[in-house]
């Protein structure tokens, strides 16, 4: 289960990271259309922040499973 977690987690990391390039950010464009946030900074700060826990929380995962299997 912690497997397909951890697939999960890797394939949204990848999601977020991509499309990020400094002339157009294909993610930060959709999240300022879904109509959750007020204004372009909020969103921004809410994707840097996601990308961020995502990478952390994929580290921690990898490591309790390789301590979970030792």
């Amino acid at each position: 289960m912690l497997h397909f977690i951890e697939l999960v987690i890797a394939l949204s990391i990848i999601f977020l990271i991509v499309p990020q390039t400094p002339t157009e950010n294909i993610v930060l464009r959709k999240l300022l259309e879904t109509g959750l946030f007020t204004n372009y900074s909020k969103a921004k700060d809410f994707l840097i922040w996601m990308t961020w826990f995502l990478i952390f929380f994929f580290l921690i995962l990898l490591i309790f499973l390789n301590l979970k299997i030792s």
